[in-house]
């Protein structure tokens, strides 16, 4: 079996991945057409939904990392600040600090890497499936078949690959691969798949003199353009060339995925409690923002198909964002950090070594709200003071504001308002005396 054909993808790794999802998506289409609605539009959309519904069990893995990252990032950051004078060269220095904070993320039976498992798991995936989406003649058999049957027409005219204005339609439309020439059925059904209407005519008129390619193109025109018309758009063009209705795939892929990260930090309900506001979070923020700007610029620029697999995926994933923040806000932290430890502990006892202890998430989270309180007070205090201090000056300054003999009484001012704040210490230490000396008579 030759899963590997020139209009499948020939990525490595991502090949064999996308050779499997090319099965489910053709399996589908299949369907479609047993029940008479043979269109890749549709296909695409079902196809989203089973591997995404497939994927939640990783997304809910995500969220709960996210969600002890809130609360493990303030401790991580104490331990930063605590390091943040060492000299570089220092490496015992260095050492503690790497030791701490693995410490850290094993209170809470977690790694530094705990969510890097979920990523790299679904980056084959998503990049096996679009490969599936701009490769869909190398796995849907039926579209196949209809573009066969002209590329085998086309294959009958004597020194039809020598045509130079052939030649120009296949450099400029078909799949870039090392060795592809038009004497390849494969590679000849990659440039059709890829024609908008304008070169369809061309390619026609090319091969006027050939009345038996017009026909056999004639005859399978009308399933070609079914298969791929989707609400108005010709999934093999790019939203460029069919503005309207076309426009609407970028702009619903971008709003679709600013929504769904917008549900995706707002299930990290922790992140709120805890007021974590780092670089971290800042560079997260710009994210969400710069993604969904790129999703509309890459839209416009690759065929409706792709992006209609952008839309699809991103509107799915806010039908299931919206299931996961329900599920997580039943989620017991103390439970799920119990179980992340017991899983550490199966492997800290297989290397001989002594099992960690469970922590009280819920008290770790009051103890961060209680400091930033605490923090967030201060601040208000000073603000008061600096206010308050500023007012005092301008409210008894002489002169003309700016001028020296302003300045030179608002040092004489501060002098006498220090003197006043040490001699108010002076009384108020002076009475506490008095009144624990009467309090032991």
């Amino acid at each position: 079996m030759n899963f590997l054909t020139a209009t499948q993808s020939t990525w490595f790794l991502i090949g064999p991945i996308a050779w499997v999802l090319g099965h489910l998506m053709n399996w589908i289409f299949e369907f479609l057409n047993l029940i008479g609605l043979p269109n890749i539009g549709v296909a695409i959309i079902l196809f989203t939904l089973i591997i995404k519904a497939l994927m939640i069990p990783l997304s809910i893995r995500q969220q709960k990392y996210s969600k002890l990252q809130a609360i493990i990032q303030p401790e991580i950051k104490k331990v930063q600040e605590k390091y943040k004078d060492m000299d570089r060269a220092d490496r015992a220095s260095a050492i503690a600090m790497q030791q701490e904070t693995r410490e850290v993320y094993a209170k809470y039976g977690t790694s530094a890497t705990g969510g890097c498992l979920q990523t790299l798991l679904q980056m084959p995936i998503l990049f096996a499936l679009y490969q599936v989406i701009y490769h869909m003649p190398g796995y849907i058999t039926k579209l196949k078949e209809y573009f066969l049957s002209i590329a085998q027409t086309l294959q009958k005219i004597p020194d039809y690959a020598s045509n130079q204005e052939l030649q120009a339609l296949f450099d400029s439309n078909r799949i870039q691969r090392k060795g592809a020439t038009l004497e390849n059925t494969d590679h000849i059904i990659d440039m059709m798949y890829n024609f908008n209407p304008d070169e369809w005519k061309t390619f026609h008129n090319i091969f006027s003199d050939h009345p038996e390619l017009h026909e056999v193109y004639t005859e399978v025109s009308d399933k070609i353009d079914r298969v791929n018309m989707f609400l108005g758009i010709n999934l093999t063009m790019t939203p460029m060339q069919q503005l309207w209705p076309g426009i609407f795939i970028p702009i619903l892929a971008g709003a679709l995925q600013w929504l769904s990260s917008y549900l995706m930090q707002r299930g990290n309900g922790t992140a709120k409690k805890t007021g974590q506001k780092d670089q971290q979070q800042s560079m997260m923020n710009t994210m969400n923002i710069m993604f969904p700007l790129l999703s509309v610029v890459m839209c416009f620029m690759f065929s409706a198909g792709l992006g209609l697999y952008w839309v699809a995926s991103s509107g799915i994933q806010v039908i299931i964002q919206l299931i996961v923040n329900r599920y997580m806000d039943k989620v017991d932290l103390n439970e799920m950090v119990a179980k992340n430890i017991e899983k550490m502990n199966v492997k800290r006892a297989k290397k001989g070594l002594p099992p960690k202890k469970v922590t009280n998430v819920t008290m770790s989270v009051r103890n961060l709200e209680e400091e930033r309180e605490e923090e967030e007070k201060k601040k208000k205090q000073l603000a008061e003071r600096a206010k308050a201090s500023s007012e005092y000056y301008q409210s008894s300054s002489r002169g003309k504001p700016g001028s020296l003999a302003s300045k030179v009484y608002m040092v004489e001012q501060y002098e006498e308002r220090q003197r006043e704040l040490k001699s108010g210490k002076k009384n108020a230490k002076q009475k506490e005396t008095n009144e624990t000396t009467e309090d032991k008579e």
